[in-house]
């Protein structure tokens, strides 16, 4: 009886692959960890060098077949963990300020941080926001949070702290539910690690609450679902469309099994997040407004935007009328909502849409649609791991010889031309894997 023996050195690499990654994962971490104070100039190329040593390891272990879970979480927690004491971004002292106001009794849609009457509040947190011109634009579970964040200790990185939490629930939720193996795109992945345990952003809560409403819906939990994604929507408005998709899905059934008060409960279980966090906003703050969001800030604010970008290169005037583009928008979130069966497909389309057709565009926004890639394994999303460091140029540029908030054509292209030709890459590629199966 023969006996085929793999090469010891073929076995000692395999083996070894998974712990290259995780230290190129950690020293990344580590490189970055004292350049985080992206609006000094000089900073931002090496804060590239480390998130480049990050990518490497990253990209090393999507390549791995096997990977322990208990590496999987000793990455996952440390890099975050190293992050967690960068100097973080500037939006993390909006949301002191603002949940400070907030729990003060003033309403934070109402006054923005520059207005008279809060200038007895004012200090080093005030000093450090930006736009002190511009009212609240989260909505105002965000702002709930943010108080009871700042009642606690009003501090960066106790937010920062929070927010890596309910990152590593996502991560956590991901693993158990895919794997490691899996997981390790979200879990490991250098652009959600600094996006909220570096930079600070508070998106991580809205990932979590889409992560929670969408495998409560494979779960066949269409209310508990509904719920999720309303609290989702509290937190950002863009899960509107995810909310309006599931309920779609359950008018559907409702229309072929008649069942027909699931209907209005899942709607009423929805929107419950939002009406019940803007009513005690505003009887709190004893002042009432529907204006949720700055409507010059929408309008005019520009940042990294793809065919926003593309239509002012031919139309000036277009720069100057955001609103325009939700119009488009609208249609293809329509044209998903009515047409789309899976949730994860689903998901990364009307995210994808968003993206593309958003004037004002950060680097952290392409972290909204990384979890649901943990199942479609998404090569544009995997692409725009790496891609989506070249917006930090911005800065680089606003502090340097240019002194503007613009990035270049080409700076453009290699940001959005991998997320875009990957995602229709996939998409093409699991329509053709589909037609394959039932031909």
């Amino acid at each position: 009886m023969v006996t085929a023996h793999m090469p010891s050195n073929t076995v000692s690499r395999r083996d070894l692959l998974p712990w290259v990654a995780a230290a190129l994962l950690i020293a990344g971490a580590l490189w970055m960890l004292p350049h985080g104070r992206l609006q000094e100039y000089g900073t931002v190329p090496w804060f590239l060098t480390g998130a480049g040593i990050m990518l490497c390891g990253f990209y090393i272990a999507l390549r791995t077949t096997i990977l322990d879970w208990r590496l999987v979480a000793l990455v996952a927690v440390l890099t975050r963990l190293i992050l967690l004491f960068q100097a973080p971004g500037d939006d993390i002292y909006r949301y002191v300020w603002e949940g400070r106001i907030l729990w003060a009794g003033w309403n934070p849609y109402l006054h923005a941080p520059d207005a008279v009457a809060l200038e007895p509040l004012r200090d080093g947190v005030w000093e450090s926001v930006q736009f002190k011109f511009f009212t609240a634009i989260y909505p105002p579970l965000a702002l709930w949070i943010f108080a009871g964040l700042s009642l606690l200790w009003p501090a960066p990185i106790f937010f920062k702290a929070a927010f890596l939490i309910a990152d590593l629930t996502a991560a956590w939720m991901l693993a158990r539910r895919f794997g490691a193996n899996r997981a390790v795109l979200y879990a490991w992945n250098p652009l959600v690690i600094y996006s909220f345990a570096g930079g600070g952003h508070y998106d991580s809560l809205f990932v979590l609450a889409m992560v929670l409403g969408w495998l409560t819906w494979q779960d066949g939990r269409g209310i508990r679902a509904a719920v999720w994604l309303g609290v989702a929507v509290a937190l950002k408005w863009l899960a509107l469309p995810l909310l309006a998709w599931v309920g779609w899905q359950i008018f559907l059934e409702a229309w072929r099994t008649g069942r027909w008060r699931v209907v209005f409960i899942a709607v009423a279980a929805g929107a419950l997040p939002l009406a019940v966090s803007y009513a005690v906003l505003s009887i709190w703050t004893g002042e009432w407004t529907l204006q949720l969001h700055p409507p010059k800030f929408s309008q005019y604010a520009r940042s990294a935007e793809f065919i926003p970008g593309m239509v002012g290169w031919f139309w000036e005037q277009s720069k100057y009328h955001n609103q325009w583009f939700a119009i488009p928008l609208a249609a293809g979130w329509m044209w998903v909502i009515l047409r789309g069966r899976d949730f994860a497909r689903s998901a990364e389309w009307l995210i994808f849409l968003a993206l593309v057709l958003t004037p004002m565009m950060h680097a952290w926004y392409f972290t909204w649609i990384v979890p649901f890639a943990v199942a479609t394994r998404n090569q544009g999303v995997i692409a725009v791991t790496a891609s989506a460091f070249v917006y930090f140029m911005l800065s680089h540029h606003v502090e340097g010889a240019k002194n503007e908030w613009l990035l270049s054509p080409l700076e453009t292209a290699l940001i959005w031309l991998p997320f875009v030709i990957g995602f229709f890459w996939s998409v093409w590629k699991n329509r053709a894997q589909s037609q394959g199966k039932t031909s």
